[in-house]
């Protein structure tokens, strides 16, 4: 999976690399008010294609795009958080086989997740690609770079992922914007 672009370009100049209020030729369909907005939620990336559970590989420093998806092992402890989730996901079928979530990309998010800062009791498995309603936003951010920048002020989430019909995706963390996780909150 090739890394959701930001909306905004880098201050690679600057401590942490901000966004600077120059949106990327690429992501201003979202400007343009296209696209549907959903939470972006702080875990693991995982997939899950024909029944099997991938773990996205840990990529050398800020080379996303050539990730890859490694398969999660039952007998890694590593993996047991990951397997906990796909089969609290998996559903009883007729005599007693359990079927695994389906195909897609999920964040893994739970207790010993990332710090858990949603707040989940049990690990789960929440379908990002093709995006799920769970994590739509209701109330849209206003999709300017003050608005964004605000609405991520206002709710304690990670960021925001926008997923345009035709499979397109952008996304902007509260990170991007300097901002930290409010307090008692951690990531």
């Amino acid at each position: 999976m090739k890394k959701i672009p930001t909306m905004f370009t880098r201050d690679e100049s600057k401590l942490g690399h901000p966004v600077t209020d120059e949106w990327k030729p690429e992501c201003l369909w979202v400007r343009e008010g296209e696209g549907v907005p959903t939470v972006k939620m702080d875990g693991t990336n995982v997939k899950v294609e024909n029944g099997q559970l991938f773990k996205r590989q840990k990529p050398k420093e800020r080379d996303y795009d050539d990730a890859a998806y490694v398969a999660c092992d039952r007998a890694n402890p590593a993996d047991r958080w990951a397997w906990e989730a796909f089969d609290a996901a998996s559903t009883l079928a007729v005599g007693s086989v359990r079927t695994p979530p389906g195909d897609g990309i999920y964040e893994l998010i739970g207790p010993k997740i990332q710090g858990n800062p949603q707040q989940h009791a049990a690990h789960t498995l929440i379908r990002v690609v093709p995006w799920s309603p769970r994590v739509a936003i209701v109330a849209a951010p206003e999709r300017t770079f003050a608005g964004l920048r605000n609405y991520l002020e206002a709710h304690p989430i990670e960021g925001v992922v926008f997923h345009h019909p035709d499979g397109r995706m952008a996304k902007i963390k509260r990170r991007d914007f300097g901002l930290k996780w409010p307090v008692g909150v951690s990531s």
